[in-house]
C-alpha cells in the first residue's frame, strides 16, 4: 500500500488511509466513514477481572482524533485524565506525541487501551499511577 504524504491528501483520502490500517491492525475494531469523519469502536478488557470497556474514536483529519468511552458510564473527575466533555486525556499536546502525521494504529488505539489500564489501578489505588505533564484541569 502507497502512502502520500498528508498534505497531498483530501480529508477522505487521510481517514480511508487510517481505516485501512486500523482493519489491517485491528480486527477488533469496527470501523466506518461517513461526511469524511473516520467511526472507530471497539472494546478493551484490561485484564480478565476487569470491567470490558466499549469505546469511539472519531477522528476528522481538521482536528484531532477525540476517543469517548461508550459503556461503562465514566464520570469526569480531575484526577483521571479525562476532559469534562467525556472525551479522555491521552497525551499533552505541547509534547507533540501526536501530530497530523501520526497513525491512529500506532498511537491513538494503543494509548486509548493503555488509558483503561491506568484507570483500572485508579479504581484500585485512588491515584493517577501513569507518569504525565502537570497541566491546568482538562
Amino acid at each position: 500500500m502507497m502512502f502520500y504524504p498528508r498534505r497531498q491528501q483530501t480529508n477522505f483520502g487521510i481517514v480511508a488511509c487510517e481505516r485501512a490500517l486500523l482493519q489491517r491492525h485491528y480486527d477488533f475494531l469496527h470501523t466506518e466513514i461517513r461526511r469524511g469523519v473516520l467511526y472507530c469502536y471497539g472494546q478493551f478488557q484490561p485484564s480478565v477481572a476487569s470491567t470490558t470497556y466499549d469505546y469511539r474514536i472519531t477522528y476528522d483529519p481538521s482536528s484531532v482524533p477525540k476517543v469517548r468511552v461508550r459503556e461503562p458510564r465514566i464520570v469526569y473527575n480531575k484526577d483521571i485524565h479525562m476532559y469534562k466533555n467525556g472525551n479522555l486525556c491521552l497525551y499533552y499536546p505541547p509534547d507533540m506525541s501526536w501530530t497530523s502525521d501520526c497513525h491512529l494504529f500506532n498511537t491513538i488505539v494503543p494509548w486509548t487501551q493503555e488509558w483503561f489500564v491506568f484507570y483500572e489501578l485508579y479504581q484500585i489505588s485512588g491515584k493517577w499511577e501513569h507518569p504525565f505533564a502537570p497541566h491546568g484541569p482538562i
